[in-house]
Order: structure tokens, then sequence, then C-alpha cells
């Protein structure tokens, strides 16, 4: 792989964007303009409320959304790279050119990247400069100058984000529409994050600001990897024009829910029909092996859940909680069909909205599941053993005759869930992005009906009628 190759794409296609002034214009706004609006609105706050310590955390957060603004318009851009070639009649000679898939992919991710980047920058900077003259210095002496710098950074790296998962959308599209349409699973996300980094500025806990740049990052080079690995002309130029077709959209994901096979391989060839005992006997344990990378990541989650309970517990003492559980040893509801129903639907909402919300996340509400259920196990076993009572008797009366089959459940959910929202990153070959979705999306179906649902309603029933006789049992209650 060399570096003239990807020049010359970005090169030609900076050309294109920088002489469309349907893209300058409301690009020059964003950057110059709207970060100026942001500021003065951030001053005018501050002198209305007359507080400059709590309002001056805004300015911070005003300095994120100018660089914001820009970078997400300017994902118009990654969006067309290469569905609007195909669209403008130019993709073949573009894929004709001598060389390599990754130098071809690289060049136009390059050329995607630089206006959302520059742009962004140069609004921050705008909104800097305006802050520097405007700024009265009884609010410039309360604003963390790192802080600042770290904004640049987040704002850096979710623009880096943005266009990778743009482009792999771009290059696995067959219709602009269709990109647009698929564009929010890249905007939500990245919008939420924003608005968890607007409240953890309010709360002024920049370490935790640095965490969400961490992870960024690593998301954005997973992002890059995936798509380069992903990326074939050839499939590309096979790819006829797709129309919007619900009755394709059905009849593929029906061929996707008689049998299991490995992905990639296409809809046409899913010949046999559904079998209640094929699925136990040799369609679950392949989803199982296929599903082992996903698996592994849960399996992360949990881990990092436990430690992450442990850790909250020694930084983050509460007193309303040390109280509540307290007044909690030895207790529990009172056996009964009633909370047993409720558990149950509890549990069947989290399976299903965090599968479901993967699709908006990549897998990230998949993921923090197991995250959050091991982090309360975590947490009040330490809470225990700081007190002087054995964390094992807890584990074994409260968490252990349900936690056996939902635990397990649980990760079986959530890894489902995170498949679902790599479907999103990458397509096998042999499969469009659609296809890989729908694929992910018949698998979780078949197995929340046949396994995960009747192990949460079984785990229900355990956790509402026994594990209360267990707890007084265990503490003589």
């Amino acid at each position: 792989m060399t570096l003239l190759p990807i020049r010359v794409v970005a090169r030609r296609e900076m050309r294109d964007n920088l002489t469309d002034w349907r893209m300058l214009f409301p690009v020059i706004i964003l950057t110059f303009i709207v970060p100026t609006v942001i500021l003065s609105a951030a001053l005018y706050a501050i002198r209305f409320i007359g507080d400059n310590g709590s309002v001056a955390r805004l300015i911070p957060f005003g300095l994120l959304l100018s660089g914001f603004l820009p970078a997400s318009f300017s994902l118009i851009t990654a969006l067309e790279s290469f569905v609007g070639e195909k669209e403008r009649n130019t993709l073949e000679s573009l894929l004709a050119m001598p060389m390599s898939d990754g130098e071809l992919y690289l060049g136009k991710l390059t050329a995607a990247l630089l206006t959302p980047l520059v742009s962004a920058l140069m609004a921050m900077a705008t909104f800097a400069f305006w802050y520097n003259v405007a700024a009265p210095a009884a609010v410039q002496g309360r604003v963390r100058i790192d802080l600042m710098w770290l904004m640049v950074a987040l704002i850096a790296v979710k623009a880096i984000v943005m266009v990778a998962g743009a482009v792999i959308i771009s290059s696995h599209t067959t219709t602009v529409r269709a990109a647009n349409l698929l564009a929010s699973f890249v905007l939500v996300p990245m919008s939420v994050v924003v608005q968890l980094e607007a409240l953890v500025i309010i709360a002024q806990q920049p370490q935790l600001l640095w965490n969400i740049f961490w992870a960024l990052l690593a998301i954005a080079v997973m992002l890059v990897r995936t798509g380069m690995n992903s990326f074939n002309r050839e499939e590309i130029l096979s790819r006829e024009h797709a129309g919007f077709s619900t009755k394709r959209i059905w009849w593929t994901f029906k061929q996707f829910l008689k049998e299991f096979q490995p992905a990639g391989v296409a809809p046409e060839r899913y010949t046999a029909s559904f079998s209640l005992r094929r699925f136990y006997r040799r369609d679950f344990p392949a989803l199982l092996h296929e599903y082992r990378a996903a698996l592994l990541v849960v399996f992360l989650a949990v881990m990092t859940g436990l430690v992450f309970g442990v850790f909250a517990f020694g930084a983050y003492r509460a007193a309303w909680l040390d109280n509540f559980l307290q007044r909690s040893i030895g207790t529990a509801p009172r056996p009964s069909l009633f909370n047993a129903a409720g558990i149950a639907a509890t549990n069947l909402r989290i399976g299903l909205f965090s599968n479901v919300l993967s699709l908006f996340s990549f897998g990230i509400f998949a993921f923090l599941v197991p995250a959050a259920e091991f982090a309360q196990i975590g947490y009040v076993s330490a809470w225990y053993a700081a007190h002087g009572r054995s964390p094992w008797i807890y584990v074994l009366a409260y968490v252990l005759p349900h936690g056996l089959i939902l635990l397990p459940t649980f990760v079986l959910s959530s890894a489902l869930g995170i498949r679902i929202g790599a479907a999103l990153l990458y397509a096998p070959r042999g499969f469009t992005i659609g296809q890989n979705i729908l694929w992910a999306l018949a698998n979780a179906a078949k197995v929340f009906g046949l396994v995960s649902l009747p192990l949460i309603l079984l785990a229900a029933l355990i956790e509402g009628l026994v594990t209360p006789e267990v707890v007084r049992l265990v503490y003589g209650g």
C-alpha cells in the first residue's frame, strides 16, 4: 500500500466537494456564524443569572457543540462517497483505477474525513477566538484550559467515528436515499454521546470525559479496520440497484428463520424447512459457535461490570444506599406469583429493548446489560465484605437461585444484541449490510423465542417464589 494512490483519490474527491456551493454555504454558516451565536447565548446566560462559577460550565459544552454541528452536517460527503458515485454514473471509472481496494478505500475515507474535521476545528477556533475577545476575565478564570483542549480531542475522534461509519454505509448501500436513512445509525448514538458529555461537563468529572474519548478512539479504529476489511469493489460493481421492497425483506427474513447457516450464505440457499428438533440439536450449538466472538465481548462486559461495581463501592459511597442495604440484610418479599410476573415483565423488557436499541448503538446497549447486572453484584458483594459479612452467602442466597438461569440467559441475549450491532459495521462476503442485519435479527428472534423467553419465565418464577424462601432459610428471617 502506497500513499500516492490514496492522495490521488482524496484530491479528486476534495475537488468535487470544494466546488459544490450547496455544500460549502451551509458549512460556512455552521463554521463561522453558529459558534458566535452559541458563545453569545452562553455569555448572555452568564450575565442574566449572575453566577459565573456554575454557568461558566456552559463554555466547554458550547465549544463541544460548535464543533459537533458542522462535523455532523459534513457527514453528507461521507455518505455519498461511494453510492453518490454510482448515482452520478462515475463509479465504474473510480473502481477501475489501478490501485488496491485498501488504497481506494483509504483515499475515499481521507477525503470524506477532511471536510468534517477541518470544519469542526475551524468552528471551535472561531468559538475560542470570540471567547478570548468577548468573555469577561472572571469567566475565563473559571474555565479550565485543559478541558477546552479535551473538547477538541473529543470532536476530532467523533468526526473519525462518524465518517468511518458513514463510509461503511455508503459502500454497502445502493442509493443515496438509503444511505441517508441509515445515517441515523451514526448520528443518533453520537447525539446521545454529546448529551452524556454535557451531563459529565456539568458534573465536573473530566476523568469520565477521558474514558469517553478512549472508548470513541477504540470504536474509530474498529470502524476503519472493519471498513477496509469489508470493502470489495467487485461486489460493489455486481450489486444491482435495489429498490425498497417489503416483500423482499420479509422473504429474506423468513428464509433466515428456517435454519441456521453461517453469515454470508445467500438466502436462496436456505432450502430446509424449520424444524424445532433440528434447532435444538444442530442449529443452536452451531449458532453459539458462530457467536463466540460476541460471547467473548459479553464476558468482557461481565468482568468489567464486576470490577466497576467493586471500584464504585470504594470510590462513590452513598449514605442512602448504605442505609438501604443495612435494612435489607436477610429480608425478601413474600413469595408471590404477582411478583414473579412483574420480574418476568421487567426482564423481558430489558432483553427486548437492549437488542432493539443495539441497532442504533452498534451493540452498546446490549453490552451494558450484563455489565450493569454484574456491577450490582460486585457493589453489593463489596459492601458485604466491608461490613464483615460474607459476600458468598449473599450471592448464594440472593443471586444463585434464579441467577443460575437468568444470568446466562442475559449473557446469551447480550451476545445476540452485540451481533445485531456489529451487523451495521460490516457485511461478510456474500451479504449486503441489509442481509447481515436481517440475518442477525432472525437469529435473535429464534433464540429469544425458543431459548431466552422460556428461561426468563422460569427464572422469574424461581426469583418470585423460591429465592425469598432461600433468603429466609440462609439468614434465618
